[in-house]
């Protein structure tokens, strides 16, 4: 009898909780539905080498090479022309169609062609073809494209199954040729383009059940294919559309199975139970039909804040969607001297969004996680200090943060921080910094959270500061391409953006890019010092530069002892030149002291000290022979005449006193003022 109050209790404290807890979480109606796709029409394009060349749905496989099969004699016996694979079709039924083979040539040295060839087709284990018909078995000179008409029939394909065609020239003559006549045919690049128009099964289209958060829903497709990332990466659109409206912002990306999971978040629902629409739309390439399917979903939602407005999953997300994420490397470096060496700080900061942002977030999140599968990667951090509260709480608590930036130098060597770097996000740290993690002297790693701490889609920065010292005059690499080529970028571009500074008595010598034109950079001296900078925008993960710099604190470079140098022989060198002109007319030389402004700008651009030291010695010459092949001057040529012994004449135009050193009459002799032709009659 005891028992039975307090149970009627328990009854009673379970409706009461039960409502707090629907308000929180919501409920949807609905089981996991395939919506798509039996089969599709679907562009197979050609790529590969004529021996063993392969098929594939997605444009972004060609390349800017064209690959060609040339023949360039008569061919009177079967020859075969290229054989191309597609693997692992998705299973399914393919249907009753005509496929439509589309082949690329170009006729050279001849008038035309004449062509017997077959495009055989083996789908499984059933066999088609077509032959040349009678009208487009003329090839004209030039390019052209040669077609097939294949009839499938309705076949099936297995798991793994694959597509196989192969061209065949039985007869080949030339019209009318001269030199070398060839006929080639062309496949594999975006100019020369040849296909295959087919109707096959590519892959499955899942709309899972929603999850609901409060007012929360996350809609999710699952992408079931043999092609894994590649459907996502080079596909060009996928979409989710409930109630006929797209939603906005980024999806989430995780691996379900062998398919791929996007979930978007919907925040639309208008609370209580409602009953949607949701379609999904995936566009293989511009320009084709969308392939989509849709279901309704009943779904309850109440009027709460249960989520962060972005999907949070169970499982370790993609880092790209095959587009890639923003970067941004900036910072700032300086240059001094101590105890004749020279020491270079560098802070680096490394700003990321995107996908990448998210996959670092949640990641940080997981910190110790024994429960989720981890990638190597992830599973590299300890628990450390974070406890089962901290961990997997949607928020990046401090202890999170201050775990990650101890855990990333807590190890020799190469440490944790070049793993995170190099395997996580694709960095060469080496390229990146400059040197190895473990050669620095000093080096400390921040992670700045830019104001958002939960698990969202939010850019965030590492900042990386690093001491090293340097002997003088070494020459080093500053800044190298530092991005991991890989198939699905993780990058869609980047820029860069770095400052640096030296003192009065060090100098970035010879600072210089390679090759030039992918990124600028511009140096600059002043008396206190010289200012570098490194900039570059939309910048992929192919391209190549090295910035090299000698960090030196040698007088002859460092800006305030060389504009010393530069003032002082500049001074002395018109000095010189005034004692060199002191009997002789100056205005021209005064007019060319306008080229000190010229040497100060080639000291200002940071050129080497050997070019601002000719450009010094090019004025100071100026200047010399400018002194010494000026005119005598007026006052001098009159103090000299007047110390001669022999009779003086005046001259008529301006009145310079000449000597008359002949008594022949009549003479003629130049002035030596004027220079005015002076004539003596008697």
């Amino acid at each position: 009898m005891t028992a039975r109050p307090f149970l009627f209790v328990l009854i009673f404290i379970a409706s009461m909780m039960s409502p707090m807890v629907d308000s929180l979480v919501g409920t949807a109606m609905a089981e996991d539905t395939v919506v798509c796709c039996d089969s599709a029409e679907v562009d197979l394009h050609l790529l590969g080498s004529a021996s063993a060349g392969s098929m594939s749905p997605f444009s972004q496989d060609l390349t800017d090479t064209t690959t060609a099969a040339t023949i360039a004699n008569a061919v009177t016996s079967e020859e075969t022309v290229g054989k191309w694979v597609l693997p692992n079709v998705w299973p399914g039924t393919i249907p009753a169609n005509t496929w439509k083979v589309s082949m690329k040539y170009e006729v050279s040295d001849a008038a035309s062609v004449q062509v017997n060839a077959t495009a055989t087709l083996k789908i499984g284990s059933q066999t088609f073809s077509a032959t040349t018909d009678p009208g487009s078995s003329f090839l004209a000179q030039g390019t052209g494209t040669l077609t097939f008409d294949i009839d499938v029939d309705a076949t099936s394909i297995s798991d793994k199954g694959a597509i196989e065609l192969t061209l065949t020239a039985r007869s080949v003559v030339f019209t009318l040729p001269t030199g070398d006549a060839k006929l080639e045919f062309l496949w594999g690049s975006e100019d020369s383009d040849s296909t295959i128009e087919a109707v096959i099964p590519l892959f499955d289209l899942t709309l899972l059940e929603p999850e609901v958060e409060g007012s929360e829903v996350y809609f999710s497709v699952v992408i079931d294919s043999n092609w894994g990332m590649d459907v996502l990466s080079k596909s060009d659109s996928l979409e989710m559309r409930v109630g006929g409206t797209a939603l906005t912002g980024d999806p989430i990306e995780t691996t379900l199975g062998d398919g791929v999971r996007v979930t978007w978040t919907w925040q639309g629902a208008k609370g209580g139970i409602e009953t949607v629409t949701v379609e999904t739309r995936l566009t293989i390439e511009m320009g084709s039909e969308p392939l989509s399917g849709s279901t309704t979903f009943e779904i309850e939602t109440f009027d709460s804040s249960g989520g962060t407005g972005t999907y949070y999953p169970p499982e370790e997300p993609l880092k790209t969607n095959g587009d890639g994420s923003p970067l941004s490397i900036t910072g700032t470096f300086s240059l001094d001297s101590s105890d004749g060496m020279v020491q270079l700080e560098r802070e680096t900061r490394i700003e990321i969004g995107g996908e990448m942002a998210f996959w670092m977030r949640w990641g940080m999140d997981h910190l110790g996680d024994e429960v989720t599968t981890l990638s190597p990667v992830l599973k590299s951090f300890d628990a450390g200090s974070v406890g089962d509260d901290e961990r997997v709480s949607r928020t990046i608590e401090d202890i999170e943060v201050i775990e990650f930036e101890k855990q990333m130098l807590s190890t020799s060597g190469s440490g944790l921080s070049t793993y995170y770097l190099f395997e996580g996000l694709g960095f060469n740290v080496e390229e990146l910094l400059g040197y190895k993690t473990k050669d620095f002297d000093a080096l400390s790693i921040d992670l700045d959270l830019n104001g958002e701490s939960n698990v969202v889609n939010h850019p965030v920065t590492l900042i990386i500061t690093s001491t090293k010292v340097l002997d003088s005059g070494v020459r080093i690499r500053l800044l190298e391409e530092f991005i991991r080529v890989q198939p699905s970028p993780l990058w869609s571009s980047y820029t860069l953006s770095l400052s640096g500074s030296s003192t009065a008595m060090t100098s970035f010598a010879g600072a210089a890019v390679t090759p030039s034109g992918v990124i600028s950079v511009r140096h600059s001296r002043l008396p206190w010092g010289e200012s570098l900078s490194i900039e570059g925008e939309n910048l992929n993960q192919e391209e190549e530069f090295r910035v090299m710099v000698t960090p030196t604190n040698s007088p002859t470079h460092s800006p305030l002892p060389l504009l010393l140098l530069v003032i002082f022989g500049l001074g002395l060198g018109f000095i010189m030149a005034l004692r060199f002109a002191r009997n002789r007319v100056r205005k021209v030389l005064y007019i060319e002291l306008i080229l000190i402004p010229l040497v100060g700008l080639i000291h200002f651009f940071a050129y080497t000290p050997p070019f601002v030291g000719g450009a010094v010695g090019t004025v100071v010459f100026i200047w010399w022979l400018t002194a010494i092949t000026s005119p005598r001057s007026r006052l001098n040529l009159e103090e000299d005449a007047m110390t001669l012994t022999t009779p003086v004449i005046p001259c008529p135009a301006c009145s310079t006193p000449n000597p008359v050193v002949s008594p022949e009459r009549p003479l003629r002799f130049a002035c030596i003022g004027c220079e005015r032709v002076i004539k003596i009659v008697a």
